[in-house]
């Protein structure tokens, strides 16, 4: 009797710790959690500002909201030839409250609103977002490049309630624009790749290869520092994918500034070249090779044979 005693008493307090380590595991777990989430954030950032006290964060990033006025009523191309923006080439972190960073208010995001935070971004430098909601919400990463870029369609489409403004406010009339036509009267994210639904916590990384002038590299092309614009979504945009309003949220953002080592861009045109260029030197090569040793074929002495009789 002793023994079954023990055996129960032994089952159900391994019972009991298994609840317990179960339980313990599913809260550590929680990815709503900003502490979990950040614990093994790939963002290698200062918990505390580490910039010159005379810095201002204004000069590297603005926070609006879109076609709410200031920064966001002109083009993008405007700031950079301003140079109003200047290109991000330090870490941040939107939650920092200290040195440079003491009168920052943070980074709130209000229920069926959008924020978003301008920046340059220049080529030679990784960028890596680690970025936390406090609920659940929408990240685009959206050029500010071209005459409409997609971060302005995308402002006219948040602007949609005040005012028709074609095909991005009419999903009958967009549906009517065939599909191959249809990237043209919408906003894509940029590479087509950075857009990131209904998510808690996001990390992505962004490297800015070139301006994209084909004679960059010879110097002829215009600057290579490009803006862009990190919009935290939380309102129902036209993407079927995203998360609908839940309220307000606040929203730290880390950003990650690494100097990225790359080949020089002359390389790309390099190798492109080498094989037509291959495609008639190799021949040549060859051809004067072969003729050459057939010359020296010709030019060598005459041998003489012994001739021997019969019998």
């Amino acid at each position: 009797m002793d023994c079954r005693l023990n055996f129960f008493g032994v089952a159900f307090f391994g019972n009991v710790l298994l609840v317990a380590i179960l339980s313990t595991a599913q809260i550590g777990s929680d990815p709503a959690s900003s502490q979990s989430s950040l614990l093994g954030s790939s963002c290698d950032v200062s918990p505390s500002s580490d910039w010159g006290v005379d810095e201002n964060p204004e000069d590297y990033i603005a926070v609006g909201s879109p076609g709410a006025g200031g920064f966001f009523d002109f083009l993008s191309e405007d700031f950079d030839d301003e140079g109003i923006i200047l290109p991000l080439d330090k870490d941040l972190s939107t939650e920092w409250s200290n040195g440079a960073w003491s009168g920052f208010g943070g980074i709130q995001v209000d229920n069926n609103s959008a924020t978003s935070i301008m920046m340059v971004l220049e080529p030679g430098k990784k960028y890596t977002f680690c970025i936390d909601f406090s609920s659940r919400g929408d990240i685009y990463l959206l050029s500010g490049s071209g005459n409409p870029s997609n971060y302005d369609i995308y402002t006219t489409e948040y602007m949609c309630d005040d005012q028709d403004w074609g095909p991005i406010c009419n999903p009958e009339e967009m549906e009517s624009i065939p599909l191959e036509w249809r990237d043209l009267a919408t906003w894509i994210t940029f590479r087509d790749s950075h857009a990131y639904e209904s998510v808690s916590y996001q990390e992505f990384d962004v490297a800015i290869d070139a301006s994209g002038s084909s004679w960059s590299f010879a110097g002829f092309g215009g600057s290579s520092e490009q803006v862009f614009y990190l919009v935290l979504d939380g309102w129902n945009n036209s993407k079927p994918g995203d998360e609908l309003p839940a309220g307000d949220m606040s929203v730290e953002v880390l950003i990650d500034v690494e100097e990225r080592q790359t080949l020089p861009k002359v390389t790309a045109y390099m190798l492109v070249g080498a094989l037509p260029l291959s495609c008639i030197i190799i021949p040549l090569i060859l051809h004067w090779k072969y003729h050459s040793s057939a010359l020296e074929d010709q030019s060598g002495e005459m041998i003489e044979v012994p001739y021997l009789k019969d019998g």
